[in-house]
């Protein structure tokens, strides 16, 4: 510690100027550093602005569509839906397709009775058929109510439903066999049918 001491003492300006190099050469170096310090900040603003200006324009965009593109409205479907049909007798056949394509499954069946459920006022006397007759019905999967009902035989012996290409037609189809003996197609969709 002596020698440093004495040296000091001997040389007291030498430390100074040692002192006063460093001090220079750190500020031409902190010139420098905050030159590239302010070229990179101005960098980065401009990129803290363009991330949050296309953040604010993706949710605009998110919300503009959630409002203006609605979602498709569904039928509301019930738990448990009821139909009577009163004075009629049913057949042991049931079958379940899409029948007005809302991607629910509704019910087909077939019913022995003077009259229709009355909501399409149809009777067998309307198709030349002996009054009681089958009807074939299809009622909507969602709520119960009668898609269609139509007369189709004096009896009903027989009956598939789901056939594809019936008769040509795009939209599958029910084969009934009646008796006495008749053979018809009936279209799923809007329950018209040919007899053969």
């Amino acid at each position: 510690m002596d020698n440093k001491d004495s040296e000091a003492e001997i040389h007291p300006l030498k430390t100074e100027d040692v002192k006063a190099q460093e001090n220079h050469e750190n500020s031409v170096e902190r010139r420098i550093v905050s030159k590239q310090s302010s070229r990179l900040s101005r960098l980065s603003r401009w990129r803290t602005a363009a991330f949050f200006i296309s953040l604010f324009l993706c949710l605009i965009i998110v919300f503009a569509f959630s409002f203006i593109i609605p979602c498709p409205e569904r039928p509301v479907s019930e738990r448990t839906w009821f139909q009577n049909y009163d004075n009629a007798v049913a057949y042991q056949f049931l079958a379940i397709e899409d029948v007005n394509e809302d991607k629910v499954q509704d019910v087909l069946f077939a019913f022995k009775a003077n009259n229709g459920s009355g909501s399409f006022n149809r009777s067998c006397l309307d198709e030349g058929l002996p009054s009681p007759c089958a009807f074939i019905a299809a009622v909507s999967g969602t709520n119960g109510r009668a898609l269609w009902e139509r007369p189709a035989a004096e009896e009903v012996e027989w009956m598939e439903c789901g056939i594809k290409q019936l008769g040509g037609a795009e939209a599958p189809g029910c084969l009934v066999v009646g008796k006495p003996v008749s053979l018809t197609a009936v279209d799923l969709r809007t329950g018209e049918w040919a007899a053969e």
